[in-house]
């Protein structure tokens, strides 16, 4: 009798671990939670890091280069108008195509011109964007201006007039002082440049200055300066640009990843651009509503978060 009643326990407790065990592997027991993905981690002392609040609007090709050759990202002045170098079929990574692209869902790019090598800067107005152009029927660089509303280009220095050294004669755009006036600069032999205001409609180089030697930031990307940050903070971020209400600020990490700031809250989170591909330029928009970021041969446009 003992014997049959401790048969009857040993059954019955088997059971009752069996069911347990069913209803844990089929989920009907809430024991486990999901596991959370972890944030990346950043250097930069004394800030909380946050999920992301700016979301993914856009992907697109760009063009790929090895070292910086002006701005390839520029936002027109009074629009949320991105120009940017697409990628060219058979074309060397030193040229793409000059393009285009609007708020609100940057679905819809606009060529606009080839040959196209960088250092895109609009007038002041946005009316005509200059640009950098390597052309292919001598290897002279030049400068060019195009007018987005008519797709009208033109070379500014046109033949033999791209030709300011012995050499390939690299030049930079500067910045527009008015509509119709354009500074720029040109190689004018080794370790000189020249400077040079060009003047539309009619096209007139001038050249004005002294001449000086080629800076090594000579073909930079132009980046929105702010407050200096903490020194602690100095060698750890690089091409710091502040957004225009200089409330957050973009910055590039060892890793080559760009992670926002929000200066007054004290907090900051990673920009989804893959977690593989390194960050080269950054650029806000006007407005501020927008980030434009270059990571290797991919554009990425975010905004606010849903």
């Amino acid at each position: 009798m003992i014997l049959i009643r401790r048969r009857r326990r040993f059954i019955c407790a088997g059971l009752l671990l069996a069911g347990l065990l069913w209803l844990t592997a089929c989920g009907g027991a809430d024991f486990e939670q999901p596991t959370a993905t972890p944030l990346p981690t950043s250097s930069l002392p004394g800030l909380v890091t946050i999920e992301p609040r700016l979301c993914t609007l856009a992907k697109l090709p760009m063009l790929r280069v090895d070292e910086p050759q002006g701005d390839m990202l520029a936002w027109a002045p009074e629009e949320d108008t991105l120009a940017y170098l697409g990628p060219t079929t058979g074309s060397t990574w030193l040229v793409g195509t000059l393009m285009t692209v609007s708020a609100p869902d940057f679905a819809a790019p606009v060529e606009l011109a080839d040959y196209a090598a960088g250092h895109l800067t609009w007038s002041p107005q946005g009316s005509v964007l200059a640009f950098l152009s390597l052309r292919r029927s001598d290897g002279l660089y030049s400068v060019a201006v195009v007018t987005p509303q008519t797709g009208a280009v033109r070379d500014l220095f046109p033949g033999e007039a791209a030709r300011t050294d012995e050499w390939s004669s690299e030049k930079a755009v500067r910045a527009w002082l008015n509509e119709q006036t354009l500074q720029v600069e040109v190689s004018c032999g080794l370790d000189c440049v020249q400077r040079m205001l060009a003047t539309l409609p009619s096209g007139t180089l001038t050249p004005f200055g002294d001449l000086f030697q080629r800076p090594w930031d000579w073909w930079a990307y132009r980046l929105n300066s702010g407050p200096e940050l903490p020194e602690e903070y100095q060698g750890l971020v690089a091409q710091v640009n502040w957004a225009p209400d200089g409330t957050r600020l973009v910055y590039v990490d060892a890793r080559r990843d760009a992670w926002v700031l929000l200066v007054d809250q004290g907090e900051q989170f990673p920009l989804p651009t893959g977690g593989f591909l390194s960050v080269s330029e950054t650029d806000w928009s006007a407005s501020g509503a927008y980030l434009a970021v270059q990571a290797e041969d991919w554009l990425f446009i975010f905004g606010d978060c849903p």
